[in-house]
């Protein structure tokens, strides 16, 4: 494996095809949202003599809060999964694109978006299978840990400092096999998804096959897989290093006004205008990161996976007749 060419040629794709920076942002909209919770406990008598908005009792009111907040979960909801979908498709699309770059010299946002909305549900299949060990041990570790804990407990009747001895080892223990073993874990069907999904777009594979080929090149290939990640984390310290010197660039100034002027609404000026090019910068940096390390992962896969495919090999990046 010639990591230097593979890492030069998954660059020259992500920065002559810029299209791809757009699927790069698309896929991490679906990473994950969250939003923070918190559980209010009123009494309805204390409201009774307050006029409410949404009627005329504390019930009314609260029944009222309950169906609106009720509205806006489904409509969280209905977003996260609309993004989720678009960011599944766009991961198709962006092996799609670099496989349309390789074999045919050029690629455009809607051919590679089709090229990843074929396999969409393939992909969605991989991303099922992939949870489905991790939710497996999981349930394990949280009975063995519960199972452990109850054990414990138990022997605070007969013996109380054997049972907190019982319980703090069972915890410590149960714990960090658990953490441990889930890291290896998500790390190992992470990149079985990886591998699948460039299994089931360029190899044309049904979801189960393609998870059980993402298996196969990963095992065969374990040594170039974790040469590759320790590549990326180096990245990643880079990427860190450089959003850190943006954010002090950004900072810098709003600080200085902050000391040398009289606070005021003013400030809030400055801030939107600074947060607003922080986000679109970070936005950017992200696209580029995600782009590269998808066009890197595709390459890989075919270089990995040429002796079993001839005529893979020894393809160059074609020259694009404009643009």
């Amino acid at each position: 494996m010639d990591f230097g060419k593979v890492l030069g040629r998954a660059w020259e794709i992500t920065w002559r095809w810029k299209i791809l920076w757009v699927l790069g942002f698309l896929a991490a909209l679906g990473q994950g949202s969250g939003a923070p919770q918190t559980n209010y406990s009123f009494s309805g008598d204390e409201f009774d003599r307050f006029g409410f908005p949404f009627g005329e009792s504390a019930e009314q009111f609260f029944l009222a809060l309950s169906g609106l907040i009720l509205v806006l979960i489904c409509i969280f909801l209905i977003i996260a999964i609309a993004l989720w979908v678009v960011s599944v498709i766009a991961r198709g699309g962006l092996i799609a694109g670099v496989l349309q770059v390789e074999e045919e010299g050029e690629t455009s946002f809607s051919k590679a978006w089709a090229g990843g909305a074929r396999k969409f549900w393939t992909l969605f299949g991989l991303g099922i299978l992939a949870a489905i060990p991790l939710i497996l041990m999981l349930i394990i570790g949280g009975i063995i840990l519960f199972s452990g804990i109850f054990f414990g407990i138990g022997l605070l009747d007969v013996d109380q400092a054997a049972g907190i001895t019982s319980l703090v080892l069972v915890s410590i223990i149960c714990g960090g096999f658990l953490c441990c073993g889930l890291f290896f874990l998500v790390i190992i069907l992470e990149q079985i998804r990886i591998y699948g999904e460039r299994a089931a777009i360029l190899e044309d594979l049904g979801w189960i096959d393609a998870f059980k080929r993402g298996w196969e090149v990963l095992k065969d290939n374990l040594g170039a897989t974790i040469i590759f990640w320790l590549i990326f984390f180096a990245l990643g310290i880079v990427i860190f290093g450089i959003s850190f010197v943006i954010v002090l660039a950004l900072a810098a100034p709003l600080f200085g006004l902050f000391f040398v002027a009289d606070p005021g609404l003013w400030w809030f000026g400055p801030i939107c205008i600074g947060g607003l090019l922080g986000t679109i910068i970070f936005a950017l940096i992200r696209s580029i990161v995600v782009a590269f390390t998808s066009a890197t992962w595709t390459l890989a896969y075919r270089e990995m996976t040429a002796p079993e495919h001839p005529d893979l090999e020894n393809l160059e990046l074609i020259e694009p007749e404009s643009g």
